[in-house]
């Protein structure tokens, strides 16, 4: 069972003045109290509740509701601060989005054919709003979905951007597994290929299928082009233009990512009952140390950010999604996935001396990590052939694609 959260934009459509008005006001005053919160340098909720919340009540005009979520608002940043902050920095909140939870939030849809959609909002015990909203095509089709209780709503952040006001709805459903699941869809994550996938039919796992490589050309490319210009312009002091162009080639590399994902997960879902598994990347860049050339490479390529992209969207296609712990993924690469013997690896192809065979090390990684799901899973046999023609170099006779993104 996993819990998949998921955020439909919509925007508020000419609300009369006086509305505004009012979202102006609860945003000044919502801000005031979470800066109010910060104050108390408090990460635990149940420390911070009791010592603050009875004078909050006092000090400002706003549901009890509210009151609990700007604390909520105040503990994530104040934790998010202090991963990242440095010695000499100081925490600066420039702004701040409204969350409603669903006390103090109600969503209807109405048979207004221009504003079929309507949030109302409590702020206080006088003050309660109606808003209409409106939805692009693919947000309305999450919002249907939720209103026939496929999704459920959890909060509502309404966000003021450029003077307009917006409502990012968060909607929560759980993906269940399936007991049997046919197929094993194995995914490895590395320097040369972004991604590469193989599929293990569990009822015939010797006989993997339909080996594919995604290498990431495109944004190992615009890192490298990107990271080059940013080294010219803080030799100027430009800071700036630093950070815009950091955020364009964050922009970029999560297009790139997105067209990736969606392609491994078209991939997977040509499968009988797939399941994914990937290695646990956790820690990974901590021990990594290859030479400044290739950890600097290494270190830029978005592995963390590809898994996550891959498991938000196999769980929105009910895909279950399972990570391997460190210790059940040594020496994926290396291990003759036919006879289990730890083989020696030149360049992209391992050669095992025991039973001939020679394959791309990364399927071979592949077949590994999907062998080792099904062991620990008890998932059929991953037995290797007991037939092995030891006088032969076997090479591996998968159908490939090779998509270069």
């Amino acid at each position: 069972m996993k819990e998949l959260q998921i955020t439909i934009v919509g925007k508020v459509f000419n609300a009369n003045k006086n509305k505004v008005l009012i979202l102006n006001q609860t945003l000044e005053e919502y801000f005031k109290l979470v800066k109010w919160y910060l104050n108390f340098n408090i990460v635990s909720k149940t420390k911070l509740h009791n010592k603050s919340y009875e004078l909050a009540k006092k000090m400002f005009n706003l549901n009890t509701a509210l009151i609990q979520t700007a604390r909520d608002k105040a503990i994530e940043i104040l934790k998010s601060f202090n991963k990242v902050k440095r010695k000499s920095s100081k925490l600066k909140l420039k702004r701040i989005a409204i969350r409603f939870d669903e006390r103090c939030y109600q969503f209807d849809k109405t048979d207004n054919i221009l504003t079929p959609y309507w949030l109302t909002l409590r702020i206080n015990k006088e003050k309660r709003i109606s808003l209409p909203i409106v939805f692009g095509e693919k947000q309305k089709q999450r919002i249907e979905e939720a209103l026939k209780n496929e999704w459920k709503f959890a909060t509502v952040e309404m966000v003021k951007r450029d003077g307009k006001w917006y409502a990012h709805f968060v909607l929560k459903r759980t993906i269940s597994g399936t007991d049997e699941p046919e197929t094993i869809v194995a995914i490895d994550i590395g320097e040369h290929n972004l991604a590469t996938a193989t599929k293990i039919l569990i009822n015939n796992p010797n006989k993997p299928v339909q080996g594919r490589f995604w290498k990431g050309v495109e944004i190992k490319k615009t890192r490298g082009l990107y990271s080059h210009i940013q080294r010219n312009l803080m030799r100027k002091k430009l800071l700036k233009e630093v950070k815009r162009l950091g955020k364009k080639v964050k922009r970029k590399t999560n297009y790139l990512l997105h067209i990736i994902v969606n392609q491994i997960i078209d991939y997977t879902k040509q499968s009988s009952k797939p399941v994914i598994v990937m290695e646990d990347l956790t820690h990974i860049r901590e021990k990594f140390d290859k030479g400044r050339k290739l950890n600097k490479r290494f270190h830029s390529l978005p592995f963390r950010k590809l898994q996550t992209y891959i498991e938000y969207k196999a769980l929105l296609n009910d895909i279950p999604v399972y990570y391997l712990s460190k210790n059940l993924v040594k020496n994926t690469s290396k291990t003759c996935h036919r006879c289990g013997h730890v083989a020696q690896v030149v360049g992209r192809e391992i050669k095992c001396p025991n039973c001939g065979l020679r394959y791309n090390r990364d399927l071979n990684a592949c077949i590994n990590i999907a062998h080792r799901l099904m062991r620990s899973m008890g998932w059929g046999s991953c037995e290797p052939p007991k037939s092995v023609n030891e006088e032969l170099g076997v090479k591996p006779t998968l159908n490939t694609g090779n998509f270069v993104l």
